[in-house]
């Protein structure tokens, strides 16, 4: 496949994050005695923040504004950080330093926070490898909006043609097929994600390079 540049997701993509956010969100309602629903909790994964307090909100015991309560959240969990060293996929560094080597260009997009995302980068040691990095809180829209993959090409200055996108989420895939880019979703089965969107299925992320035959 001859593909110029390939653009990652981050969550669920580079980094198995979304199991830690679920338990610690779950105990953040457990200890406020608010029911939690498992529906609702399915659905945070692969949300922007935005949509995660949205849906938090649904559970609170008692009315409450998204953002209130993610401030609430804050206040009670300030020491809480995602470990990114620890949770980075196996693999994944390693595939970062092929695809450079073999001059192809890396982006990322994901509806995290910038702050998050940075932090992300710096503890992994791999924002060397990114030449654009986007995050959703540019724009007024979620995925599965394709808003951030439109404007990712634009950073790129590279038609949807010439770019791969590396996902997992249904939002997620829906944006980057709607902006018209081909689609590599990494298998996983434990958020009901719907994935038959995607134009290839590879069970790990770094089983991205047999998909690109740059092995």
């Amino acid at each position: 496949m001859n593909k110029k540049a390939v653009i990652f997701d981050m969550d669920g993509v580079l980094i198995d994050s979304e199991p830690v956010y679920l338990q610690i969100f779950k105990q953040f309602l457990e200890e406020n005695g608010c029911r939690v629903r498992e529906d609702i909790m399915r659905a945070i994964a692969g949300a922007s923040a935005k949509q995660t307090w949205a849906y938090m909100a649904q559970m609170w015991k008692e009315p409450i504004e998204p953002e209130e309560l993610h401030r609430e959240f804050r206040r009670q969990y300030a020491a809480f950080q995602i470990p990114y060293r620890e949770v980075m996929f196996d693999g994944v560094k390693e595939l970062l330093k092929l695809l450079k080597d073999s001059g192809v260009v890396i982006a990322l997009a994901s509806s995290s926070s910038e702050r998050a995302i940075k932090r992300m980068l710096s503890e992994t040691g791999t924002e060397p490898y990114f030449s654009v990095v986007v995050s959703g809180e540019l724009f007024k829209e979620s995925k599965p909006n394709p808003e951030i993959y439109l404007y990712t090409l634009a950073q790129l200055k590279l038609p949807a043609a010439d770019c791969l996108v590396v996902e997992d989420s249904t939002y997620g895939i829906q944006a980057a097929k709607a902006a018209g880019i081909t689609v590599a979703a990494v298998k996983d089965d434990r958020f009901s994600y719907d994935q038959s969107g995607a134009d290839y299925i590879i069970e790990r992320t770094a089983d991205l390079a047999q998909v690109l035959d740059i092995l």
